[in-house]
């Protein structure tokens, strides 16, 4: 609060504030930190029982267990396919489809709408169509596959995987496909609405001049969209990379909870945050929380890392106008 006293100004801090703020504080407190506190604790405890709170000692040998487990390698393989090549793809097409966007005048609310469409879907419902497309016999995919005389594609199929290694990797690439195809699509509608808002803040003038100048349209969009574009380009890439580490409602509505086609035991699609969940489902096992934590605390790793070196990589890289 700020008083008069004589020719000057006196500054009185009024604490009433931090009573308005201890309501968000506590809830803070109670739900978030809390919860990281206990879990990074959780995952040292030695054949942690969740329901008793009992363990037998204190160890690192959750995170060496984790660490050597052949299914969590598979997660952070399939983590990283999707934080690092569907969310570039999915970039590169929204931005091709924001400046398509961006240049017409007529129904411009209208496609945006349509492209807003998958933001408000339901990702069960939409695991569902796109488990229908990729159908082995009566899938929108196959069926123009068979225009071109390809023969059908068992997209989401485990069928004779069990008995030969070379049928495995085969399915697990076509599983990776549909996984690739719904995680693009899936980004496509925010990545959209953000681009667009970023190019409707660039100066039109710059276009002008570079129109008076007779510079091409790809030049244009090299030098002068790119970098004027690039706060939102980075934004949208470490934010999507982070959102990507917790992929897990996408696989569960294509795969189900096996994590993997039908046939296949050996969860061949789950994430890290599946991998997780999965651990947990076994919560009356002793040790199997404090291994769903310890995997929880290295996703958090993880991420610090990557978000780090991604503010590493593209300080100086942004340009503003």
């Amino acid at each position: 609060m700020l008083r008069l006293k004589g020719n000057r100004l006196k500054v009185r801090y009024d604490h009433s504030a931090y009573l308005y703020l201890l309501p968000a504080f506590l809830l803070l407190g109670i739900f978030t930190v809390y919860p990281v506190i206990h879990t990074f604790i959780t995952s040292f405890k030695l054949d942690y029982r969740f329901l008793t709170g009992e363990h037998t000692g204190w160890s690192i040998k959750q995170y060496l267990d984790v660490i050597k487990d052949p299914v969590f390698g598979r997660a952070l393989i399939n983590t990283l396919f999707i934080a690092f090549i569907c969310v570039p793809c999915s970039m590169l097409f929204s931005f091709i489809l924001a400046i398509g966007l961006n240049s017409i005048n007529r129904f411009k609310g209208l496609f945006v709408t349509v492209f807003f469409l998958p933001q408000v879907t339901n990702v069960i419902a939409a695991g569902m169509v796109f488990t229908f497309i990729f159908n082995t016999h009566v899938g929108l995919m196959n069926s123009i596959l068979g225009w071109f005389g390809i023969e059908p594609i068992a997209w989401i199929s485990g069928e004779g995987i069990l008995s030969s290694q070379h049928r495995y990797n085969v399915a697990y690439m076509h599983s990776l496909f549909v996984l690739f195809a719904y995680s693009v699509w899936d980004g496509l509608s925010l990545h959209i609405l953000l681009f667009l808002g970023g190019l409707q803040n660039i100066d039109r003038s710059y276009y002008e001049a570079a129109s008076l100048d007779g510079v091409s349209k790809w030049t244009i969009v090299r030098k002068i969209t790119l970098p004027l574009l690039s706060p939102t380009t980075i934004f949208v890439f470490v934010t999507s990379v982070i959102f990507s580490f917790r992929a897990y409602a996408s696989v569960i509505a294509l795969f189900g909870g096996s994590f993997g086609p039908p046939g296949d035991n050996s969860k061949m699609m789950i994430t890290l945050v599946g991998y997780i969940m999965d651990a947990l489902g076994n919560y009356l096992t002793p040790g199997a929380v404090s291994s769903a934590s310890a995997a929880a605390v290295i996703l958090v790793l993880m991420v610090m890392t990557v978000v780090y070196l991604q503010m590493r990589w593209t300080k100086g890289k942004v340009f503003y106008q």
